[in-house]
Order: C-alpha cells, then sequence, then structure tokens
C-alpha cells in the first residue's frame, strides 16, 4: 500500500505540472477525488485523455516494464470505467508499449536482447534521416532553438537523474523533428523513441557514458550548423550505433551475472 501511495504522489505532481491535465469544467473537489489521476467526465475526449496520460506513465517509467496492470487498479487510479482502460490498453498494446500475456493479463512490455537490438537498427536510420532533414529543411528559428537545447545538453552531470537525461534528449528530438519538417518521420520516430525510452535510461546509466554522449551529439549539432545533411546523418547513425552497444553490453553483463535473460533489470 505504502509503494502505491507513493507512485500516486509521483503521479500526481508530474500531472499537475502539465498545463494540458485540466481543462474548462474540471473542479476543485473533482481535482481532489482519490487519486489525482481522475479524469473529468465532462470532457468529450475522456478517452484520448486516459489514453495519452497512461502512455506518458509507462513512458516516464511510472510504471515499470513488466509490471503487471490490474484492470481494477487503472479503474481507481484514472477514475473511468472498464470499458475505457480496456480500449487505452488495446491502444498502447497495438504501440507496443503494453503486452498482454496469457493468462496474466496486460503488462507494462518488457524488452529483451534481441528486441532491443532491432530497435537500435531501425532508430540508427530514422535518427540519421531526421538529422539529414533537419540540416537541409530547418528554418532560423529551429536551428537557434536546438543550439540553446544543445547548450542545455552540455550542463547535465553523470550526477543528475537519469530521468533528467531523458528529458533533455527528448527536448532535442522535439525539436529535430519539427524542422526537419516531415509528418510522416515524426510519427514513425515519435512511436519508436517511447518504445526505446526504457534503453536509453540503460545506456545512460553506465558510468562514463554521458560525457561520451554529449560529445557525439555535438559533432552532429557541427554539421548541422554548416547544413552538411550527408554529414549529419553519418554521425547521427554512428552515435545510435554506439549507444545500442552499450545497451548490448549491458545485457550481456546482466546475462553473465545470472539475471534475467528475457528484460530489462530495473534498478530498485
Amino acid at each position: 500500500m505504502a509503494q502505491r501511495s507513493q507512485r500516486e504522489n509521483r503521479l500526481s505532481s508530474r500531472l499537475t505540472e502539465c498545463p494540458t491535465i485540466y481543462t474548462i469544467g474540471d473542479t476543485d473537489a473533482e481535482r481532489n477525488m482519490g487519486s489525482n489521476l481522475w479524469l473529468n467526465r465532462d470532457d468529450v475526449t475522456l478517452s484520448a485523455r486516459l489514453v495519452r496520460r497512461l502512455r506518458e506513465a509507462i513512458i516516464d517509467g511510472e510504471f515499470r516494464p513488466g509490471q503487471h496492470l490490474s484492470e481494477r487498479e487503472l479503474c481507481a487510479l484514472f477514475g473511468v470505467s472498464r470499458s475505457l482502460v480496456r480500449e487505452a490498453v488495446q491502444t498502447l498494446a497495438a504501440e507496443e508499449l503494453i503486452t498482454h500475456v496469457p493468462h496474466k493479463g496486460p503488462m507494462v512490455t518488457l524488452l529483451n536482447r534481441e528486441q532491443a537490438r532491432e530497435l537500435y537498427r531501425v532508430r540508427g536510420v530514422l535518427e540519421g534521416l531526421a538529422c539529414a532533414e533537419f540540416a537541409a529543411n530547418a528554418g532560423e528559428d529551429d536551428r537557434e532553438r536546438l543550439f540553446a537545447i544543445m547548450e542545455q545538453l552540455r550542463t547535465l552531470s553523470p550526477g543528475d537523474a537519469p530521468e533528467a537525461l531523458v528529458a533533455a534528449k527528448n527536448d532535442f528530438y522535439d525539436c529535430l523533428l519539427s524542422g526537419a519538417c516531415n509528418r510522416i518521420l515524426r510519427q514513425m520516430f515519435t512511436q519508436l523513441n517511447n518504445r526505446i525510452v526504457q534503453l536509453r535510461r540503460f545506456s545512460l546509466s553506465q558510468t562514463g557514458r554521458l560525457p561520451i554522449t554529449i560529445a557525439e551529439i555535438d559533432a552532429v549539432i557541427d554539421a548541422i550548423r554548416r547544413r552538411d545533411a550527408n554529414e549529419a546523418r553519418r554521425l547521427a547513425e554512428a552515435h545510435v550505433a554506439a549507444a545500442g552497444r552499450v545497451a548490448d553490453a549491458r545485457f550481456a553483463d546482466f546475462e553473465k551475472s545470472g539475471a534475467r535473460k528475457d528484460g530489462i533489470v530495473q534498478d530498485g
């Protein structure tokens, strides 16, 4: 119970900071009912809001990889009916953020070593294309924003929480995709990036990886400054390949130590 209460408090803190959480028609009473994940039933986009918030909770690590998702608990946390919960679970299962396990029900997808390798191979292609198209297409506003985000990335230190590192990279990718001006690329990259977040926590947590990551991204930025699309693509693909090797080595370490071989072992 204490663990559940702590999770609800963390979710509550994160959600109340998000300007899109409450819409016209919400009342203070509704916000304070049970869990602060409670959704306003007057909102015609209730189903979409539930999908968005459940997706965010999974991506942010509030629901851990491999965690069973109790239908009853989700109904209580979000204050919605079972039919809406089932629809949301089905939507996120289609995005492969949730996996249906026979005789056990839905759980947060737990990636294994081979799946990680596949994801990094595809991510390398998409991230390389995004950097090339940004270099070729981005306007000055997007360029200046990307360069400013790079300055923020340089301020990160190994002592920062993995969540802070992931959030900073997500800001970088959001700007990159905006300036690339390719709607299909943005859609595909975003869905893949949602799945790979747990792997990025995995690789960024390795001792000594952060300075190397920043140096690799800095090289990509230099190519973008010169609008050298081919070099930006090459360097981005090399950066992702390096991150993939780190994640793969972490899987190998866990396997040697006798840890679970069917997915990422989470700290804590």
